[in-house]
């Protein structure tokens, strides 16, 4: 690679290299050309000083020639002429130097050993002459400064395409990387058992992979397109489904989604899907990853099945249990009636009639246990719909606030925003007035209870607080069936509780103390 000739030119114009010094170079020449050789001899005898120089070189033959080109390189220097041709030259030299792997540091020892011979033959040459004297030294400078200036400006060139060089092959080598990378990327998208979706902003399916092509049976040809929504949402929850999935794309949490996903042919998926939002372009992609949760489902409704078959039985002998007990009390005081009917000299009707109210209030327990207990055996299909569970509290709040202030209990639902969560309200309901009634009873006269819902993570919280005198200390049974610390009470309110909120896929705690009970029901949050 040769330099460009406007520099040749430009470092003449800044060197003020003028047809006079070119005439100065030329009337040395004569009194120079004779120590050219000695000039020559002793840059090479220098460089075999030096390891790193020496070691170009590949043997005295190849030193010997160039001392021959050394000699000429000084002739032309001081004969010219200084044209383009000559700019070539020198610029061949020096690429012949980068080639040879010349350390460029050296080019200024050479440079300097030849302005000090030649500048030594100038003044023994012109001693009695000061002005041709003064005017040969101008133009040696100017000459060298001038060579030394290409010599450079050829090392940084071959440094740029070094540099240029490098980059290629790093790019090359990091096209490589990524173009497996990428065939890696599509390798693990592709064989993952996940389904994989991205979703423009018109909702409308992108990138369509291997599993959902076997769940759904279209390819990702037919896919393309389509909306997401018809696809992998259950025609009820695409509404609301929409409206989150719009905010996911405004920068907003993605929540989680499961639902049903039609199978052809064959039974309907169960998919939990994660949402979130992957920078792209102008407008940002929505990405959907499915996982199959159909065995999980399955296998949680056939683990609750068998705890409500084993509840069942244990209920079954505990209701024969709490039947027998009103049933005898009813048997004795029916008998004890037909006797003071049947007494001689005339029947004891007030007693007759006082036994008559004992029957009838253990056949109203034995109605209201048999009828708890149908509520809590029943299956009862939820029919679930999306609400708020603080506008659902505020409802049995108010229903039960007369019952409460009877009671001389304080009864408040404290305040906050909407909790968004998907319920069977009247089943919710039920199961949140069991716990206030609970909390009533147990706080008594001049007591307080506090219903505080809120939302934390994913999950939504209700909260029943009393203040009465807590529960017994390490008692686990609270929550099985017929278990009660009330005189009267049936044991199946906090079994009706439990089992409600875990058909809405939560969990009921308590937590108590002297002072101070805690009902928790966490119920999983739905991002409206």
């Amino acid at each position: 690679m040769l330099l460009s000739e406007p520099f040749f030119e430009e470092m003449r114009r800044y060197l003020r290299f003028e047809p006079s010094d070119e005439a100065a170079l030329r009337a040395m020449l004569p009194h120079a050309a004779s120590e050219f050789e000695n000039i020559a001899a002793e840059f090479y005898r220098r460089l075999e000083g030096h390891l790193e120089a020496h070691r170009v070189f590949s043997g005295p033959e190849q030193v010997r020639r160039l001392k021959g080109t050394l000699c000429d390189w000084l002739h032309r220097l001081l004969s010219g002429p200084w044209d383009q041709t000559y700019f070539e030259l020198r610029s061949r030299i020096g690429w012949m130097h980068v080639k040879m792997g010349l350390p460029q540091r050296y080019m200024f020892g050479a440079m300097n050993l030849i302005r000090d011979s030649l500048g030594e033959i100038a003044e023994r040459t012109f001693t009695h002459d000061a002005v041709q004297r003064q005017e040969a030294l101008r133009a040696l400078s100017k000459v060298l400064d001038l060579e030394l200036a290409i010599m450079l400006e050829t090392y940084r060139e071959a440094f740029l395409e070094h540099c240029r060089e490098l980059e290629r092959r790093e790019k090359a080598a990091l096209e490589q990387r990524l173009a497996v990378s990428e065939a890696r990327y599509q390798e693990i998208i592709e064989k993952c058992h996940a389904l994989v979706n991205t979703i423009d902003v018109d909702m409308r399916i992108l990138l369509f992979n291997r599993r959902c092509e076997e769940i759904t049976g279209l390819s990702r040809v037919e896919a393309a397109g389509r909306p997401w929504l018809e696809l992998f949402a259950a025609a009820e929850d695409r509404e609301q489904l929409q409206v989150s999935l719009s905010k996911v794309q405004q920068g907003a949490y993605g929540p989680h989604y499961e639902g049903p996903v039609q199978v052809t042919p064959g039974e309907p998926r169960r998919v939990r899907w994660h949402l979130t939002t992957l920078p792209g372009g102008n407008q940002p992609i929505l990405c959907a990853i499915g996982i199959d949760v159909t065995e999980e489902y399955l296998l949680a409704v056939r683990t609750r099945r068998a705890e409500r078959l084993a509840t069942l039985g244990v209920m079954a002998a505990g209701l024969a249990h709490e039947i027998r007990n009103p049933l005898n009390a009813a048997h004795l005081q029916l008998t004890l009636t037909q006797r003071r009917l049947a007494r001689p000299g005339g029947a004891d009707i007030n007693g007759a009639i006082e036994a008559a109210a004992l029957v009838s209030r253990e056949l109203q327990r034995l109605a209201r246990i048999v009828e708890e207990f149908l509520d809590f055996a029943r299956p009862q299909p939820l029919r679930l719909a999306r609400g708020d569970l603080r506008e659902t509290a505020r409802s049995v709040v108010s229903l039960m606030v007369p019952e409460a202030a009877s009671a001389g209990v304080d009864l408040e639902l404290s305040p906050g925003p909407p909790v968004t969560v998907d319920l069977d309200d009247e089943r919710l309901k039920q199961a949140i007035l069991n716990l206030v009634r609970n909390g009533i009873e147990a706080a008594g006269c001049g007591g307080r209870v506090e219903v505080r819902v809120d939302a934390r993570g994913e999950e939504a919280f209700l909260e029943v607080l009393d203040n009465g005198p807590g529960l017994p200390s390490g008692e686990t049974r609270i929550f099985e069936p017929f278990w009660t610390t009330k005189p009267g009470g049936t044991g199946l309110g906090l079994s009706i509780v439990h089992r409600i909120v875990g058909d809405h896929g939560g969990k009921v705690s308590v937590r108590s103390r002297a002072g101070e009970t805690i009902f928790t029901v966490q119920l999983p949050l739905t991002v409206p």
